[in-house]
């Protein structure tokens, strides 16, 4: 049997997970938890997941109340060409496609945002600089700055576009749903394909992250008592060089501070695994039920 892979980018290691299928292939990595910065960062990235997780459950289930009405300002449209568009959306958001260029985005997204800061001082300073070379007096910085944030984000939308068939459906069918409409009614066909690949897709690759990452804990819990039992060696060697008595220092206040929340974190994920299958499946099931609804509305208009 063919089983589709989709990986998961999340700013960890890489996992490769076959919905759908019966039987798993090798994992193609060696784990992870043997290796202290690893290790030091597995207590927020538990976190990390079910946070995650739990904010595109909230983002699925605020959007879906809004499906239809958005569909009904789109009085001027062939309905039974918006229906056919829509199901489009619905179907290349269950993509492998659709989910790795999906996934890309929001890494880049979410690498800006926490980067962000850095990034405007650099690229600030940059432009600066040059504008002084260039004596011009006004302050560049800033304007350049939010500009690239612009650019980052309609790059990306666009980006995102591109992997799937919703642009061309609406291109091949201009004249059906009309250029006042064309913006508004790929909006919406995005919209929709975000949901069904967050409801049928996302979720349950968070899940099969977390699982994954649940059974490093033991070899995590070990890898942060050596390097802290290491690094309180260094510290009790009166001759140890201050360099190296500063990075030591240094190192073990992280792994005492990961092994604190170690335990918290592994029980909530436990706890959160035993919930996150029954919460994916009610969600895809109230998208479909939204998504049915909004299509029987269309395919009423169309009779009418």
């Amino acid at each position: 049997m063919r089983c589709s892979k989709l990986v998961v980018a999340l700013g960890f290691p890489l996992l490769l997970a076959g919905l759908g299928c019966s039987q798993k292939d090798p994992p193609l990595s060696a784990p992870s938890g043997e290796q202290p910065g690893y290790a030091e960062r597995y207590p927020a990235r538990l976190n990390t997941l079910r946070t995650r997780f739990a904010s595109d459950e909230t983002k699925v289930q605020a959007a879906l109340p809004q499906l239809a009405p958005a569909a009904d300002k789109l009085t001027t449209a062939d309905p039974a060409t918006l229906a056919a568009l829509f199901e489009q959306a619905d179907a290349e958001g269950k993509t492998g496609s659709y989910a790795s260029a999906s996934l890309e985005a929001d890494t880049i997204t979410r690498f800006m945002e926490e980067e962000k800061q850095p990034l405007h001082q650099k690229l600030a300073g940059s432009v600066s600089y040059a504008a002084k070379q260039k004596n011009c007096s006004e302050d560049l910085g800033g304007v350049a700055a939010g500009s690239m944030d612009r650019a980052v984000e309609k790059q990306l939308e666009e980006r995102l576009q591109k992997s799937g068939e919703v642009h061309r459906f609406i291109e091949d069918h201009e004249e059906q749903l009309g250029k006042a409409n064309l913006d508004a009614a790929e909006k919406q066909a995005n919209v929709i394909a975000e949901l069904s690949h967050l409801s049928h897709v996302r979720l349950e690759l968070y899940r099969r992250e977390l699982e994954a990452s649940i059974d490093e804990a033991s070899q995590v819990r070990s890898t942060l008592e050596e390097t802290e039992q290491q690094n309180s060696q260094v510290l009790a060697d009166a001759s140890a060089p201050k360099n190296k008595r500063t990075l030591a220092e240094k190192r073990k206040a992280s792994a005492v501070f990961a092994r604190a929340a170690l335990d918290s974190e592994v029980e909530q994920s436990k706890r959160a695994l035993d919930e996150m299958e029954q919460r994916q499946k009610k969600l895809s099931v109230d998208y479909d039920k939204a998504f049915a609804a909004l299509i029987d509305g269309l395919q009423a208009r169309a009779k009418k």
